[in-house]
């Protein structure tokens, strides 16, 4: 519950710092980020207990029209200026809740991820998670995209593009070799958008590991923070996205999270590095172990790459999460664990072997995937290999030190990852169990979830793509 202490910070904040406007953002089933607003005049105390209605049956996936009304419970603990508005506007991140029991509802993400951490200290393996998000996105100088009768396309551009190198504008800078990573401006065109962006982030309460240019030629870009506690690091992948658009919005650029927004580029993940702790120790040290992890972090790796196929379902939530599957990409396609190897579906960082540094990478997820319901199928899948001990050696999902992806490696013993979106739904049909545990995913929230994902990969069925003309219009 929230403390009488803490709304009346709030309340004493708006009125100090003169805001004009209370934004309450919430995120649907998807991982839109969707917001209403409310003038600071009809603030107060009861606010906060009351909150403000809304049809959840607009929202796919939500409730009927029958019984569509949902409440937006303003969380006071979670709050930022929005530098993007005109009138000054303090944000405040809400939980959707039930209007009859005045209880969290069941397909809230957020709710869904504040009880997957309350299931990790129920189950004793640990009283918390932390995680620290890779954020990888695009940088266009233009995107549009159109899908009409008899004309279907995307057209994507950056300055940086090597084809750019005949346009004046781009002074000779086009990126003269194959990988834009750690490239210096003037070559990297979007040094100075990049550190409005994580000045911004910091200003919200994020804290800034580095941020830099990534391989992608035509603009990607990568920053990276520091560990926080789950629930506010899943706040903070919205929050980020949020910052990203709007900055670059701001100068006349698009930004974009896709996993694969343009062919012969690079896809977009979103990294996740994870530790966890009981009372205050870390748990995923022991310097005799392979990368000096311990049991417990070993049987955290199990549990994520045995149950994998059916998080994927969440975490690689769209048809385009699976071109940015493929191989030799620097994405991973087996599922398995390694040391520095970065072919591997979760790797121990090799600056990472410490008591106060040991963490593991969760390589698979990509970024427009919702961050609620991403981290909470990943840490529900680790509680469950932890709490039945389960060894990734004997499940054949390593050690793998070697590029599987290098020419002549066999690969016929390793276990793949989903291959598109409807095999990922398919294995969360086949494995739900270790969701549905403590009821931190409901039954309805999965049945719901599915239906929605398998009308979104049907939508593609009888559309041709693109690229189908240029390979059998002539045939």
């Amino acid at each position: 519950m929230v403390s009488n202490k803490t709304v009346k910070i709030q309340l004493e904040r708006i009125l100090n710092e003169n805001f004009e406007e209370l934004d309450i953002r919430f995120t649907d089933l998807k991982g839109h980020w969707r917001h209403v607003t409310v003038p600071v005049s009809m603030v107060n105390e009861d606010f906060f207990l009351s909150g403000v209605g809304f049809d959840g049956s607009t929202l796919a996936g939500m409730t009927q029209t029958k019984a569509g009304d949902l409440v937006l419970r303003p969380d006071p603990r979670r709050v930022f200026e929005d530098k993007f508005t005109e009138r000054k506007t303090l944000v405040i991140f809400a939980d959707i809740v039930d209007p009859a029991s005045g209880e969290a509802f069941s397909k809230d993400p957020r709710s869904i991820a504040r009880k997957a951490a309350g299931y990790l200290k129920d189950s004793g393996m640990a009283t918390d998670s932390f995680w620290a998000p890779e954020f990888e996105f695009y940088i266009f100088d233009e995107a549009c995209f159109w899908s009409e009768p008899g004309s279907q396309g995307y057209r994507v551009g950056s300055i940086e593009k090597p084809e750019n190198a005949k346009i004046a504008d781009a002074k000779g800078f086009a990126h003269a070799c194959k990988s834009g990573y750690h490239m210096m401006y003037p070559v990297d065109s979007l040094h100075d958008i990049r550190s409005e962006i994580t000045m911004l982030m910091q200003q919200a309460g994020i804290q800034i590991k580095y941020h830099h240019h990534e391989v992608g030629r035509m603009g990607q870009s990568e920053v990276e923070v520091t560990f926080s506690p789950f629930l506010s690091a899943a706040d903070n992948v919205m929050l980020t996205k949020h910052i990203v658009r709007n900055v670059a919005l701001k100068h006349d650029l698009s930004a974009t999270f896709m996993p694969k927004p343009a062919e012969g580029e690079p896809g977009s993940g979103m990294h996740f590095h994870i530790f966890m702790t009981d009372k205050q120790k870390r748990i995923f040290f022991d310097k005799e172990g392979y990368c000096n992890l311990s049991k417990p972090a070993m049987n955290a790796i199990a549990g994520i790459l045995y149950h994998a196929p059916a998080v994927c379902a969440f975490s690689n939530a769209s048809v385009n999460s699976y071109h940015r599957l493929v191989p030799g990409q620097e994405a991973p396609v087996f599922r398995f664990f390694s040391g520095p190897n970065r072919s591997a579906a979760i790797r121990v960082p090799s600056y990472a072997r410490t008591a106060e540094s040991m963490r593991f990478e969760y390589r698979v997820p990509d970024g427009i995937s919702n961050p609620y319901l991403s981290m909470s199928a990943i840490l529900m899948a680790a509680i469950d290999g932890m709490k039945k001990e389960m060894d990734p050696e004997k499940l054949g999902f390593g050690p793998i030190d070697e590029n599987v992806f290098a020419t002549g490696y066999n690969t016929d013993n390793l276990q793949m990852l989903p291959r598109n979106l409807v095999e990922a739904l398919d294995a969360l049909e086949a494995d739900r169990e270790f969701l549905e545990t403590g009821e931190v995913f409901s039954k309805d929230m999965i049945d719901d979830y599915i239906t929605m994902k398998r009308d979104e990969a049907a939508s593609f069925q009888g559309s041709p793509h693109p690229k189908e003309h240029s390979l059998y219009f002539s045939l």
